[in-house]
Order: C-alpha cells, then structure tokens, then sequence
C-alpha cells in the first residue's frame, strides 16, 4: 500500500472513531456532578435546610452557563409552586433501655410521624392476638402514655385501614414497627397524629421494658419548591419539541445528623441531563427538534413536580413530540428498562434496533404502564412518553449508602449514546 493510501485509510479511521466516540466520554464531567449534588451542602436535596432550594439554584445556573434559552412563564428558568411536606429538622433519638440505636440504619423515623419531646415510655408488645382482642387492650391501657411495639411480619394480614384504626382507637403515645427486611425511607406531603418509628426487628431486644424518644417534626401546608426549565432551539422545527427530563429531588435529611445523598436516586438522572445539554448545546450538535430539558422537583413525594407541570404547563403539551424521562441512570451492567415501551412499540423498536446496530447496552427490556416516575402525568395527558432507567444489581435504594462511588456507571457510556442517538434521529 502506497504512503499516500495508507495517510488516507487512518484519516478514515480517524473520523469514523471521533464520529461515533466524541460525545461518549464524559464520566469525569457526570461523576464530579454526581458528588457536588450529593454533597452535605445540598442534604439530599430535600426540604431541610433548604437543600433541594439551593440544588435548584445551582442547576439553574448551569443552565444558564449552557445558553439555554427560558420560556416566558419560566422566569429565571424556574417554575415555581407550593406543596405540602412533613419534615425532620432537628434532634432525632432513639433508644431502648437506655441504649441508643443509630438512625438512619439501625432505625427510621415514619415519614408521616409527629414530633414528640423527649420521653421515656413502657413497651407494650401487640402481636396479632393483642389486635384480635383490641378493645379489651382499649380499657386496660386507657389514660396510659405508652409505645406499641408491632412485629411487621406477625401482623401482616391487618395491614391497611383496619390496622390503622386499631391502632389509633389505642391511643399509643409512640408506635415502633419492626421490620426484618430492609427499610426504605420517603417524603410525606401528609402527617399522622402520632409519633411513628420504624425500627430492624433483629436490633429489638426481647425483654425491653422502656424506650426513650425525641423527634423534631415540622410540617409545612405550603413548602415552596421549583422545576427548572430551559430549552435548545431546533435548526429545523423550532417550534416542535423533544423534552428530557429527570428529578433533582431525594429525600433531603432525617435530623441534624442524618441525609440521603441519592446518587443513582437521582443525581444520575440529573447529571446525564446536564451531559446531554452540555453535547446538544454546541452549534455544531444543534438538533433539528427544539430540545426542552426539564429538571423536576417532588417526584419522591409523589412525582408533584411532573403533575404540576402537566396541569399548568408553560409550553403546551400538544407541541411536546416524544419526552424520554431519566431516573436510576448510574449502573447498567444488565442493560436498560423501558416503561411504556410496551405501549409505545414502534418507538420501543426503534430503540432496540439502535442497540442492537451500535451494541451500547447489554439489554434493552419492556414493560408496560407505571406511575413510578415523572413520565406518568404527560402520558396521561396524551404525550408520548418513554421512561429509562439502567438495570443492574444496587442495593442502595432510599437509604444513606446511595453515595458517590457506590455506582458501577457500567451503562452510562452506552445509554448516553443511545439516548443521543435516539433524540437525534425524531
């Protein structure tokens, strides 16, 4: 082969790497965005300590540095509203017979649960023969303050409203459940009569007497949260848009002492947006669809952030031509889950035919209608919607070791580029 031939091949190969590559390699930019938005300064972006308010004004910001355009009813990038939300500010303690156990692992405070002052209380054990014969209890405890302490596992067929009013018709000052499997933690936008503690069943010693318990609780009827909003115009069709979205939001602090940080839930999410804005924002990767990207608030609480949006939109949803929602986008070892992908098939096979040419993801799957993240509320409102999240074995789900590191970001490369991919050929 000539000199010359051999110049011109490796140019070849050249372009088709950087064609295909240029926009893959990003991690170093994802990852330093995973740890700022896991950082105590943000306290899991949630509604202690303004976390999820000074979250929203960092992204903000970078939307801004990106160039992203705003919307008349997006002031600052921002949409504004107010929601209910139950929340812990302050000293949480809890201990039996003296010793205290360590929150946020060994225990977790009810989302929904009142506050209460620092207490000593008997323990009163209710197995499933105690709420069989409840109102006998009623007459033997009445004018007592006392914690009843639930086994789960022994009371599993009064789960619901029965076990509530049982409960409730006794009056207990605490309640304390115990759970053998793992303890998952939420955002209440409601607040029970009561103080409430879920509590690892293997840490409760069988012959406790006395426990001692301390919850500041505050509960706002109208805490002020923000969606961030901003767009990419389109060379092509300005006036048709493709949305991106994700939530910002996690479960924010339980006490001075303990947060979440949710780094796969949902820092992930949220950082591969502002990946995506960061490719999508150069002129020379500017899509022909206009590009929305939409960082939601209050999804943990009820995906609040998605509904209010849907119901007072500031751009209209009948000019929203497909919306892709990220959520769990750190892992990816066993590929990528699709929801809605059953119930929009010709775009689940365009997916998966893009996958299967380019081999991104080790699997692309399917399932059908869920109201589990913030493309719920658009597809009810007719707008075609698909919701991604990458699959792989995390076991860090709504607790405190949901940290930077934890992560494999197996997938990330692959999804990123098939999102890409997927968005620009609309």
């Amino acid at each position: 082969m000539k000199k010359e031939s051999k110049k011109y091949y490796l140019l070849v190969i050249c372009l088709f790497f950087f064609s295909n590559f240029s926009y893959s390699q990003n991690l170093p930019f994802v990852k330093k965005q995973i740890d700022t938005l896991c950082s105590p300064y943000f306290g899991g972006r949630g509604y202690v300590d303004s976390g999820a308010y000074r979250a929203s004004n960092y992204l903000a910001a970078y939307f801004k540095k990106s160039g992203l355009k705003t919307f008349p009813l997006a002031e600052d990038y921002f949409q504004g509203f107010k929601m209910p939300v139950n929340t812990f500010p302050g000293k949480i303690s809890f201990s039996i017979d003296g010793k205290l156990l360590k929150s946020g692992t060994d225990y977790l405070v009810d989302p929904s649960s009142a506050g209460i002052s620092q207490t000593t209380l008997q323990v009163v054990r209710a197995d499933k023969n105690f709420f069989e014969n409840y109102r006998n209890e009623i007459d033997h405890l009445r004018g007592e303050k006392y914690a009843l302490i639930i086994d789960a596992d022994e009371i599993e067929s009064y789960k619901g409203p029965t076990l509530a009013h049982k409960i409730n018709m006794l009056h207990p000052t605490l309640v304390v459940e115990l759970h053998s499997g793992k303890l998952i933690w939420s955002v209440s936008r409601t607040k029970l009569k009561k103080a409430y503690i879920w509590m690892k069943k293997d840490l409760w010693p069988a012959d406790a007497k006395t426990v001692t318990v301390d919850l500041d609780e505050k509960f706002y009827k109208r805490y002020p949260v923000r969606n961030i909003i901003g767009y990419v115009e389109g060379s092509k069709h300005p006036d048709s848009f493709l949305f991106l979205t994700a939530h910002y939001d996690h479960l924010g602090r339980m006490g001075k002492d303990v947060y979440f940080p949710g780094a796969n839930d949902n820092a992930s999410g949220t950082a591969m947006v502002m990946d995506a804005i960061q490719y999508f924002s150069k002129p020379e990767n500017k899509p022909e669809y206009s590009i929305c990207f939409v960082l939601f608030t209050g999804e943990e609480a009820g995906l609040v952030g998605s509904k209010h949006y849907t119901e007072k939109p500031i751009f209209p949803l009948d000019k929203i031509k497909f919306l892709v929602n990220l959520d769990l986008m750190s892992n990816g070892q066993d590929g990528m889950m699709v929801v809605n992908g059953s119930v929009f098939p010709e775009y689940f096979d365009k997916l998966k035919k893009i996958n299967t040419d380019q081999h991104y993801l080790k699997e692309i799957k399917k399932r059908g209608k869920a109201a589990n993240s913030d493309h719920y509320y658009f597809s009810e409102h007719n707008v075609n919607a698909l919701f991604f999240y990458l699959l792989g074995e995390y076991p860090w789900y709504h607790d405190v070791n949901d940290k930077p590191g934890k992560p494999s970001f197996a997938g990330y490369d692959g999804a990123f580029k098939l999102i890409v991919d997927f968005m620009k050929g609309m």
